[in-house]
């Protein structure tokens, strides 16, 4: 299954569930063959909004016939489509209609439907990608762990806290902890155990040294591993989406590799001044592709 088969079973997938109460997202990111949180960036750079909000715009597009059509309960109407309560129904569909739902049943009012999405191929030009195939010996990470996924993280936590810090002042912030690691280099560390999860568990920090690990910090091992590894110029806007989407639409399906699941991937991040020369990188775990 290519690409585009997978994009709109994804589509199929949340035609087939927008009555249920709950989306199952990694559903999703397996069809794509990526993680939940891969499966977000890559979703909302290729459809042009987040799936959140797709599943929203659809669910409430399906809404409106049910009151238009049936005398059911707002409140009904609300819960079938996964809403808690019939409040933040009526906020919701004001949102997008512009009128409550007991108006919307009134004949002449405008109303507004979002059809289901279809992807289809397009001819544009090749984003040129720079990488190059290594293996790695095993090493480990210090640093602080966290989860992301799709959904807003909490701006208070110790994970946002460094991760923030970092990029105000990601220099400064490499020299005062140099003495801790081998290289001034910054990485993320995202693994799930060789299966994809619905958050991905990440940790910041940089390379171990041979040094005690600093008190309230963890440490990860990363076995010997072949990777493809990405370089890219540019930090700014959507610029990791954008890597990923380059790497899961163009560079893997014709390439003779596939990703391996069960190794750790890597988002390595030097030190210095980030502007559009910066350069960055992403390590893939790849094994050879048996097809």
């Amino acid at each position: 299954m290519d690409l585009l088969q997978r994009m709109n079973s994804i589509i199929e997938y949340v035609e087939a569930h927008l009555t249920d109460e709950r989306i199952n997202y990694k559903d999703m990111a397996n069809i794509l063959y990526c993680s939940t949180y891969e499966f977000s960036r890559v979703f909302s750079f290729i459809a042009n909004m987040s799936i959140s909000e797709y599943i929203r715009k659809r669910r409430l597009s399906l809404a409106v016939f049910d009151i238009k059509n049936s005398d059911d309960k707002i409140i009904d109407i609300a819960i079938k489509y996964g809403y808690d309560s019939d409040s933040s129904f009526i906020r919701a569909f004001k949102t997008m209609h512009g009128v409550s739902p007991s108006k919307a049943r009134k004949n002449g009012v405008q109303l507004k439907t979002y059809p289901k999405l279809h992807f289809q191929i397009t001819v544009k030009g090749a984003n040129a990608m720079n990488f190059r195939i290594e293996e790695k010996e095993s090493f480990k990470i210090v640093g602080l762990r966290g989860i992301a996924d799709d959904k807003p993280a909490s701006p208070d936590t110790e994970l946002n806290k460094l991760w923030d810090e970092f990029l105000d002042n990601p220099g400064e912030y490499n020299r005062r902890l140099l003495p801790y690691y081998t290289s001034p280099m910054w990485q993320v560390a995202a693994y799930k155990n060789g299966e994809f999860s619905d958050g991905v568990e990440c940790i910041i920090g940089a390379e171990l040294g041979d040094i005690p690990v600093p008190e309230g910090m963890d440490v990860v091992s990363i076995p010997r591993t072949t990777y493809a590894i990405f370089t890219f110029n540019g930090l700014t806007g959507n610029a990791v989406a954008n890597a990923y989407t380059d790497i899961v639409t163009q560079w893997l399906p014709t390439s003779s590799y596939k990703r391996e699941i069960s190794k750790f991937h890597l988002e390595v991040f030097p030190g210095g001044t980030i502007d559009d020369n910066y350069q960055w990188q992403i390590w893939l775990p790849i094994i050879k592709n048996s097809k």
